[in-house]
């Protein structure tokens, strides 16, 4: 269990299917997670590995991206780590299976985005959403870049 309110939430969920009034269960696929170190990491959905495992690995589409986040220009610093990747469905829409984020606010992003995946939200949902500039989570839906095609995944300015 990742965290107390998933816990919580999946207590919950249990104790209406033992009274009956429910036959829910506890999604953990779709929990949002972040790790606070100095650049935090955070995730919401499957691994590109268990995509892999799950769909294959030709029915997958990973978009990515190098970013350099606003904080980082002004005070010079190194922006190497911080990356996206988005993991989706290959055909059809898109669904989105899994997002993966390293930078400044990283679970307030996940967070933000979470909430798209129970609602089933696709790569075309992703990029025909505006992002609020200048911020983190603004990469997200500017994501373009497929690990497949072999381009370089580094973000060019705006």
């Amino acid at each position: 269990v990742k965290t107390s309110y998933t816990s919580i939430k999946a207590g919950k969920l249990l104790a209406r299917r033992l009274a009956g009034q429910s036959a829910e269960l506890m999604n953990y696929d779709n929990v949002p997670t972040t790790v606070f170190t100095p650049l935090e990491y955070s995730c919401v959905g499957l691994s590109e590995e268990e995509a892999e495992k799950r769909h294959g690995k030709d029915r997958i589409e990973v978009y990515h991206a190098f970013y350099k986040p606003l904080e980082f220009t002004v005070a010079e610093r190194d922006a190497s780590q911080c990356y996206i990747k988005v993991v989706c469905e290959r055909g059809g829409n898109g669904k989105i299976l899994g997002l993966h984020f390293t930078g400044p606010n990283a679970g307030e992003v996940a967070q933000g985005f979470a909430m798209s995946f129970q609602c089933g939200a696709t790569y075309s949902h992703l990029v025909q959403t505006v992002g609020i500039h200048p911020t983190c989570a603004e990469e997200v839906v500017k994501v373009h870049i497929t690990k497949r095609s072999g381009l370089d995944a580094t973000v060019t300015g705006c």
